[in-house]
């Protein structure tokens, strides 16, 4: 399994001592969760009315937006957890390991 160098493990304490919800908030929810929604909705528009940037925002374009970040921000909680878990795991098996050299 990858393991966490020095650096990452520093930046890691740093990011977990404001704790498991912040992470999931700020990473999670704002960090990919808004900023996919945001992507996703853009590319729709662009694969649906080409480069005619006017057509963008005609017709539902609100109700659409709406949906795109609601259901992305949603899908961020949801990552941001399960990051969360991925981080822990890598920080929990460096510092298994090292404390097992140290015995």
């Amino acid at each position: 399994m990858k393991s966490m160098n020095k650096k990452n493990k520093n930046k890691w304490e740093k990011v977990r001592e404001k704790g498991k919800k912040h992470f999931i908030i700020y990473y999670g929810v704002f960090g990919w969760g808004l900023s996919a929604g945001v992507l996703s909705f853009i590319l729709g528009e662009v694969f649906d009315h080409g480069i005619m940037v006017s057509r963008y925002f005609t017709g539902d374009w609100v109700r659409e937006l709406i949906i795109w970040l609601f259901s992305f921000l949603l899908c961020g909680i949801l990552f941001g957890y399960l990051m969360w878990g991925v981080n822990e795991n890598f920080y929990h098996d460096e510092y298994s390991q090292k404390s097992g050299n140290a015995e």
